[in-house]
C-alpha cells in the first residue's frame, strides 16, 4: 500500500512539473536552454597585482570580469582591459575549480585578451559556438551572460538596440562598429558573451556609458574571429599597416580646400621604411593652418582598397586587420588629376608562427 502512495506521490511531482513546464512560452524555454548550455563554458575572472616589497608582500589592483571559454584546450577570451594591468588571473571554471591562467595574447586596439587554463576531464566543459556578427538586426534578441559585481552566473535579456556604434575612446578597429544593446550589463559583464537565440556568440560584452540606462556595448565577434588563431601563434594579431597619417575628406573639406574628390583620405605623412613608403604613396607639401588644425595639403588620396570605398582611418584599418599575410591588397588613388591603383603585398608571417 506505502508503494502504491509513494508511486501516486511521484506522479502528481511529475505531472505538477509537465504542468508549470507547459506554463512557460517558448521563449521563455528558449532562454532558460540557452542558460544551462552556456553555463558549460562561462567563466569568472579575478586578477591582481602582486607586489613584493622586501619582507612584505600585498595585493592592489584588484578587478574582476567574465570570459568564455572557445576551445577545448582552454583557451578563454576575455577583454583585454581586465588583464592589462594585472600578473596575476585566477579563473572559476564551471565546474567550480579555481585555477591560475596564463595570458596567451593580447589586442589591446580591440580590447581583446586571449589566457588559457589546464582543463581536466571532471571539468565537463563545452566551448560555446562563436556565430556571425554580420548578420545581426536591430530588434533581434541577445542574452548576456557573466558575472556582474561578482554574482555568479547572472543572465540578461534584451535585443540588438543599434549596430555600427561608437564610443568615445574607442580605438580605429573598432569605431563605427559597436554593438548596442538594452541588455543589462554592470562592472563584472566585461568579457562576457553575447549571445544570440541560438546560444552563439555575437559579441562580446565590453562597455557602458555610466550617465545612461539600457545601454551597453558589445564587441562583434567577428572582430574576434579574426585575430583568436594570431593571438595563439604570435601573441598579437597580424596587423599590418601603411605607415600613413592623414585626415577624412567629407564634401565640406573638399570644397574648402578644392580637392578634387569629395570623398577618401588624404595623405599627410608618409612614415620612412613604412610599406606605404616602399609602393610609393606622396604625402602633400603646402600646409594651411585653420584655427588650432594645420593639414597638409597635395598628398595622395586613397578612395578605395580592393574596390571597397574607404575615407575614415577605421576603414582602413578594418581592411588591414582583417587581412591575411602573403595577400596583395590593391589600393585606389587619386593622384594628379587621374585615379591610380597601386598593389600592396603583405609580408609572410615567419614560419614558426605559421
Amino acid at each position: 500500500m506505502s508503494y502504491l502512495i509513494r508511486a501516486a506521490a511521484m506522479v502528481l511531482v511529475m505531472v505538477g512539473a509537465l504542468l508549470a513546464q507547459s506554463a512557460r512560452t517558448a521563449d521563455e524555454e528558449n532562454t532558460i536552454s540557452i542558460f544551462k548550455r552556456s553555463q558549460k563554458a562561462i567563466v569568472h575572472i579575478n586578477v591582481s597585482v602582486q607586489e613584493t616589497r622586501e619582507l612584505e608582500k600585498r595585493t592592489s589592483n584588484e578587478a574582476v570580469g567574465s570570459g568564455f571559454l572557445v576551445d577545448i584546450e582552454g583557451h578563454i577570451l576575455t577583454n583585454y582591459h581586465i588583464v592589462e594591468a594585472s600578473n596575476r588571473i585566477e579563473v572559476y571554471l564551471p565546474s567550480g575549480r579555481r585555477t591560475i591562467a596564463r595570458l596567451v595574447g593580447t589586442a589591446p586596439s580591440l580590447d581583446l585578451a586571449l589566457v588559457k587554463v589546464d582543463i581536466t576531464a571532471d571539468d565537463g566543459i563545452e566551448p560555446l559556438e562563436l556565430g556571425d556578427s554580420d548578420g545581426l538586426d536591430v530588434g533581434q534578441k541577445v542574452i548576456a551572460v557573466g558575472h556582474p559585481l561578482a554574482f555568479h552566473n547572472s543572465l540578461t535579456v534584451g535585443v540588438v538596440s543599434a549596430l555600427n556604434r561608437s564610443v568615445p575612446g574607442v580605438p580605429p578597429e573598432l569605431d563605427g562598429s559597436l554593438i548596442q544593446t538594452d541588455a543589462a550589463v554592470n562592472p563584472g559583464n566585461s568579457g562576457g558573451p553575447l549571445l544570440d537565440s541560438s546560444g552563439r556568440v555575437i559579441g562580446i560584452t565590453t562597455a557602458r556609458i555610466a550617465q545612461a540606462q539600457n545601454m551597453s556595448f558589445a564587441i562583434p565577434i567577428n572582430a574576434a574571429k579574426h585575430v583568436i588563431p594570431d593571438l595563439i601563434a604570435m601573441g598579437h594579431p597580424y596587423r599590418p599597416g601603411l605607415g600613413i597619417d592623414g585626415v577624412e575628406v567629407t564634401p565640406e573639406l573638399a570644397a574648402l580646400f578644392g580637392l578634387p574628390v569629395s570623398a577618401g583620405f588624404l595623405i599627410e605623412y608618409v612614415s620612412p621604411g613604412s610599406i606605404g613608403f616602399a609602393i610609393g604613396l606622396r604625402a602633400g607639401e603646402r600646409v594651411i593652418v585653420l584655427g588650432e588644425a594645420a593639414y597638409v595639403i597635395g598628398g595622395d588620396i586613397i578612395t578605395a582598397i580592393d574596390g571597397k570605398k574607404v575615407s575614415r582611418p577605421a576603414d582602413i584599418a578594418k581592411v588591414f586587420l582583417e587581412s591575411h599575410p602573403g595577400r596583395t591588397l590593391q589600393l585606389t588613388i587619386f593622384r594628379d588629376g587621374t585615379f591610380q591603383r597601386l598593389h600592396v603585398p603583405l609580408m609572410e608571417m615567419h614560419p614558426k608562427w605559421q
